[in-house]
């Protein structure tokens, strides 16, 4: 990635339009489910996968959520600024595209949870992926960038060489 004068060329620029755009789409897609699926949930690939409203008052995959409610959001709101923090310091430094998308999509994703979390005590799920008994935790679009985030971080280093190699 090149720098120029403007700093559109600087990795903190193109990750924090791409946090804008996930946030964006996260809330734009939640405020459609609360709205639609308020009453009923729709089936979209029977036997499989279905758009079902959900509020998720604990972390992934429902933890923490036996915390009292207080506690619990204070707890929860603090890690996701803390980790805002950590990728906005990581994004500052970051040496490759893989990097800035990967930190760009955490970053959107995490902030999109947060804000569910402090508006209403709790985050708007609607995803819900099941097959006969089995089930996956219902999840949302921030949840999906934040995957995608993390896969993107796992592969960058995976892939960078190794600074010890001539």
């Amino acid at each position: 990635m090149t720098m120029d004068s403007s700093g559109v060329g600087r990795p903190i620029f193109w990750g924090l339009v791409l946090a804008v755009v996930v946030f964006i789409l996260d809330q734009w897609t939640k405020a459609i489910a609360s709205r639609e699926l308020l009453d009923a949930s729709i089936v979209l690939i029977p036997g499989f996968f279905d758009l079902l409203l959900v509020h998720n008052v604990g972390a992934a995959f429902g933890l923490f959520t036996n915390l009292p409610a207080s506690y619990r959001v204070i707890f929860l709101v603090g890690v996701a600024s803390v980790a805002a923090l950590v990728i906005l310091w990581m994004l500052k430094s970051a040496r490759s595209g893989m990097l800035v998308f990967g930190l760009g999509m955490l970053l959107g994703g995490a902030l999109g949870n947060l804000v569910d979390r402090v508006r209403f005590g709790w985050v708007v799920d609607f995803f819900y992926v099941h097959w006969h008994d089995l089930s996956f935790p219902v999840f949302n679009l921030a949840d999906c960038a934040i995957t995608v985030g993390v896969g993107l971080l796992l592969l960058d280093h995976w892939l960078a060489p190794d600074p010890s190699d001539p």
